[in-house]
């Protein structure tokens, strides 16, 4: 296995995601990544939904739970 940053063949395992994916971790840079990444993309109705719900004042918590979108994904990256 190579690194998906630098190329490397130093790659040991290092634990595994909440998903149950195998992480890895490259020992010349220091990266930590995944085989076959899937990335979820949150379609922009959901992220409009956001938005409105922020100008509401709703909770962080509140709109986790209605969106069902990791408070982790980040609201600033909606334009």
């Amino acid at each position: 296995m190579r690194c998906s940053h630098c190329n490397s063949l130093e790659v040991v395992k290092n634990g595994s995601t909440g998903s149950g994916k195998q992480k890895y971790k490259c020992k010349s840079c220091n990266r930590q990544f995944v085989q076959n990444p899937q990335s979820n993309k949150i379609p922009e109705e959901t992220k409009q939904l956001i938005d409105k719900l922020l100008l509401e004042k709703i909770s962080l918590a509140g709109i986790v739970r209605s969106t069902q979108v990791s408070k982790r994904w980040g609201w600033s990256n909606t334009p």
